[in-house]
Parts: C-alpha cells; structure tokens; sequence
C-alpha cells in the first residue's frame, strides 16, 4: 500500500527514470518519512526502497547510507520548522507568535517521534549541526523581538524553548494531554508578567 502523502506527492506521479537526481532524492525522502513515521527509525533501507517501488542499489545511489538518509529526512524537517518559526514572525505581535508556533511544534511532536529519534543518531554531523543553528537562529530572532516587545523575560533563550518541548514530550508519556498543561506553566513561566 502507498502511504497517503507519497500518493499525493507530484514526485511521485512520475516515473523513477523519469526523475532527475533531486526528484529522485526527494521521492525516497518522502517515502522514508511514511516508513520511519510508521514503522520507527529501525525500518530497513530496503523497506524504504520497497516502499519507494525502486531496487535497493538505486536507494543507495540516493543515499550511501541509512545515516545519510535519517540525516537528509531531519535537515528537511529543520528546515521547514525554520521556515515556520520564521513565518510566524510576520505579521503578529512577538509573544503571539512565540506561543502559536511552539504550540505548533509541541503538538507535532507529541505524535510524531520521527524528529527527536533522528536528531538522537544525527546529532554530531556537520549538516545536522548547521541545520540546527539555522533555526535556533530563527527562534533567537523571534526571541529577540518579543524581547524588544517587552513581552518575554529578559533572560529567555533558545535553550527555553527546547527545554519547554522536552519536558512536553516528556509529560505526555506520564499522562496523555500532559504536554499541554507544562507547555502552559513554561510559556507562562517565559512571558515577561
């Protein structure tokens, strides 16, 4: 069966040989996006390539390795929460914006793992590292302005933030909804009273 989100992708209307190397790459990311969300981060490479209908050596020729695959899955996802934290800055007043895009965030994790498992095995590359500080720098931005706004405490970091979705993440395991009643206490916690 294809997964919902590969049917619908126009990558994948076309013909493997059809695609050029970036299509291609894109195709097995959002198949291994389906298979690693439905399956977890233990999924083979060839269940992705089986997945994505190709042979194993043409998903090796994609990608060298299941770390570079994982690691090329979470950059695109870095980068599109860097897109989002960015966009959020448009447009509303600082605080708001802070809070409706960790919100966002927050309740995206609490259902998909995929993020904090690839960043856990991903963590000390180079491209990892540098997608990561291209958001922390999208969330420094919009830290800095609420901070002119005078609507968030002075000594609120980017650590905050990461600090708020962890300990989310971690109280939806105690307690399904949990993650919404910390993430609360911390935002509030956050804001300048």
């Amino acid at each position: 069966m294809v997964p919902p989100s590969y049917a619908a992708s126009p990558v994948a209307l076309a013909a493997w040989g059809e695609l050029d190397a970036d299509g291609k790459r894109q195709r097995v990311l959002d198949v291994a996006k389906d298979v690693f969300t439905e399956q977890g981060l233990d999924a083979t490479m060839p269940r992705v390539a089986a997945a994505a209908g190709i042979g194993v050596g043409s998903l090796y020729r994609c990608y060298a390795s299941k770390e570079d695959l994982v690691a090329s899955l979470l950059i695109r996802q870095l980068r599109l929460l860097q897109a989002e934290v960015s966009a959020a800055a448009d447009g509303s007043d600082a605080w708001t914006a802070l809070e409706r895009s960790v919100r966002r965030i927050a309740d995206r994790q609490a259902t998909n793992k995929l993020l904090s498992g690839a960043l856990s095995q991903t963590s000390d590359r180079a491209d990892v590292l540098s997608a990561l500080g291209e958001l922390n720098l999208a969330w420094q931005e919009l830290i800095d302005r609420a901070r002119r706004d005078g609507t968030v405490r002075n000594d609120t970091t980017v650590k905050d933030l990461r600090f708020a979705f962890a300990a989310a993440r971690a109280a939806d395991e105690v307690e399904r909804g949990g993650g919404d009643r910390i993430l609360t206490l911390l935002l509030e916690a956050l804001r300048e009273k």
